[in-house]
């Protein structure tokens, strides 16, 4: 036998479910953007020092360090964006 009132909270779980499951792709896209990015000028850096043959480990440094305040400021610059 069908039922000829669909349940009232229904739609409002799943307006809850589409927003919910959309937060958390958005933030593990994030997530996935920022690891992509400090691993990528990492390992140049680390190819960079290789081919100069640095004993010193600068590219390495200045790379990482740069690639993490890159990801920050995507990060913030994402959350203000509205």
């Amino acid at each position: 036998m069908k039922k000829n009132n669909p349940d009232p909270f229904s739609e409002e779980r799943k307006s809850a479910l589409k927003k919910q499951s959309s937060g958390f792709l958005k933030y593990s896209g994030m997530a996935t953007q920022m690891l992509g990015t400090i691993l990528l000028f990492t390992y140049g850096g680390y190819k960079l020092d290789e081919w100069q043959q640095n004993k010193v480990p600068v590219w390495t440094l200045i790379l990482s360090l740069v690639s993490i305040a890159a990801s920050l400021y995507m990060l913030i610059r994402s959350f203000t964006k509205k």
